[in-house]
């Protein structure tokens, strides 16, 4: 499937469907809105003709004028009969109108979401794509190396550190895939006693390795109890939270990764220094596949995984997780859990 076939929705691209469907449905809209208002008229108008009518034919029958029949009250009866018919009239009128807008109103938003969801996708394909292929194309450079030339032992050190940065980025990448699937099948923990502070550090041991230049401070207390989590999961979790703050913080800035437990809650919270979140973006932020900015202009590499899998292996342990702004800038995730 070639990139430019699948960033469209059948020969329509993108970028122009949200357009083209409101002009159409405003078009839609106006034309019915129209007919509806003609439809009301043309009843108002024969209600009123209809009132004349029986007025003369009562004047007729009661041989009296028509303004003396207009005092009687069975015209008054009459007269109330045809007006409550104009308001139902009127009534049905503003009810269609309202199921119009409505209805339009729904189609318009399930095409936004398709579309939207579109976008994401083709989004996910052009990222993994990179993901892939820029760990694969260093691994095989290096192999390549190794089988053409005699290299000094200081060499071999150097190409097999990198090699094994780019094959644990490779390793990440794939257990986040393959994590992110079982997670739509009904994924179930498997609990097992934890130690905060050991994985945060087994985390920033690994991430040292593909950000050399990045700091992460670990103040988890080395004596908090025990976390009853998955391992892979929640290992998952902290090298997410950890990895995507430092991939939005400037070089060199301090990632900080502190716990505490408050009423038998653990409270773990990763706190960057970047350029922050909207708030707008706190809830789209973890759903699947969705990165902040455009996938071709944006320098941060990343699936559009990880926070969708933060959030979804959390809330499967039974816990909850939140943003709110760092001080002076930057984000802070904060995770809650028994």
């Amino acid at each position: 499937m070639h990139l430019y076939q699948f960033g469209k929705c059948g020969s329509t691209p993108l970028h122009l469907m949200p357009m083209r469907f409101k002009l159409s449905s405003m078009f839609v809209a106006l034309y019915m809105m129209a007919a509806f208002l003609w439809w009301a008229v043309l009843l108002w108008r024969n209600n009123e003709i209809k009132l004349q009518l029986e007025t003369e034919i009562m004047a007729r029958d009661l041989h009296m004028s028509r303004e003396a029949v207009m005092q009687t009250d069975a015209y008054a009866k009459m007269f109330q009969k045809h007006k409550r018919y104009a308001w139902m009239i009127l009534g049905e009128g503003v009810f269609f109108t309202c199921c119009l807008i409505g209805g339009l109103w729904l189609i318009r938003r399930s095409s936004q979401k398709e579309v939207d969801l579109a976008r994401q996708r083709r989004n996910f394909l052009l990222s993994i794509t990179h993901e892939l292929k820029s760990p694969i194309a260093a691994i095989r450079l290096v192999l390549e190396t190794f089988h053409k030339r005699e290299l000094t032992r200081e060499q071999v050190q150097q190409l097999t550190s990198g090699g094994l940065k780019d094959a644990t980025r490779l390793q990440n990448l794939v257990q986040d895939l393959l994590l992110a699937a079982r997670l739509e099948d009904s994924w179930r923990p498997l609990y097992a006693p934890m130690n905060l502070y050991q994985l945060v550090e087994e985390c920033k041991d690994a991430l040292q390795l593909r950000f050399p230049m990045s700091q992460v401070v670990n103040t988890v207390p080395a004596h908090l109890p025990d976390v009853q989590a998955d391992k892979q999961g929640f290992t998952a979790v902290v090298m997410n939270l950890m990895e995507n703050a430092i991939k939005y913080s400037p070089k060199g800035a301090p990632i900080t990764v502190s716990a505490n437990q408050q009423s038998g809650k653990i409270r773990l919270s990763v706190a960057d220094q970047g350029q922050g979140i909207p708030p707008a973006e706190y809830k789209t932020v973890f759903e699947k596949f969705y990165r902040l900015g455009n996938e071709e202009t944006r320098k941060a590499t990343g699936t559009g995984l990880g926070l969708y899998i933060v959030k979804q292996v959390v809330e499967a342990h039974g816990g909850s997780i939140q943003i709110v702004p760092n001080q002076p800038q930057g984000t802070v995730f904060i995770i809650e859990m028994i």
